[in-house]
């Protein structure tokens, strides 16, 4: 099932394993269920990259930029207080913020134009099930790219050079893996071939470089792979209610 034009706050309370739930699974399964029992409090970067998000797929600009005042004195306290309550629904941001994010916007543009789609296609919400668990996922856009179905996620990066290493840090393989399962199952075609993935990635630094990515197949099978060891493991844990640590012991493995 896909649903469109669904608030997050209420995809956040629909049921279903997300991506991110898993990668904290993947720590642990109790830290997976500690995760799960607190509030979701994004950081900074994160409140910029969705700013960036919301700016470039959505047209949306929900940021103000605030005074250069120096909010150590009294005045300075008061006349930004003013204007955040001046901006209540807006996410106040510094001059130097608001260039990288108009940066990135200007950066992303051209590659955009690659990108066909409708406005029911951004940020659609996908349920499905898999090895008997319930799943979701958000991806950023379903777009027609060079004649293909294909989702598109934008990941914002202070330093695109080394994005292939945060790829495998974040396990954005998985999430590739993850979401094009998930497609394929709530259109019910799981026998047609999956979508194609791409990660839109643009350096928040100057001169804001941007370059759609994508994860060969090989890469793909060992994610699935994956997907499929966690998913067994998960549905031991909630079978039986029992959410272990980690291990009391740990080899540590060169990566070369």
């Amino acid at each position: 099932m896909i649903k469109h034009n669904l608030p997050m706050a209420e995809y956040r309370q629909m049921p279903g394993l997300s991506k991110h739930e898993l990668d904290n699974f993947a720590v642990a399964p109790a830290y997976y269920l500690h995760r799960k029992a607190q509030e979701w409090k994004p950081s900074r970067s994160m409140e910029i990259g969705t700013l960036i998000h919301s700016l470039v797929l959505e047209g949306r600009c929900d940021y103000a930029v605030g005074p250069e005042v120096d909010r150590r004195t009294k005045a300075g306290k008061e006349e930004w207080q003013l204007f955040c309550e001046n901006h209540i629904n807006k996410v106040i941001v510094t001059k130097e913020e608001a260039t990288v994010i108009d940066g990135c916007l200007q950066a992303v543009s051209p590659l955009m134009e690659h990108c066909v789609f409708d406005d029911d296609d951004i940020e659609c919400s996908m349920f499905w099930e898999r090895d008997g668990v319930a799943c979701k996922g958000r991806p950023d856009m379903i777009a027609m790219i060079n004649g293909q179905t294909c989702l598109v996620d934008l990941k914002t990066t202070n330093d695109i050079r080394n994005f292939d290493s945060s790829f495998y840090r974040f396990r954005y393989d998985v999430q590739a893996a993850w979401y094009q399962y998930g497609y394929n199952a709530a259109t019910g075609n799981l026998r047609d071939e999956p979508p194609g993935f791409w990660f839109l990635v643009v350096d928040t630094e100057a001169p804001h470089l941007t370059q759609f990515m994508r994860a060969g197949s090989e890469i793909l099978e060992q994610a699935n792979a994956k997907i499929e060891e966690e998913l067994a493991h998960f549905r031991r844990c909630e079978t039986a209610q029992e959410w272990p640590g980690l291990p009391e012991f740990k080899l540590i493995l060169p990566k070369y």
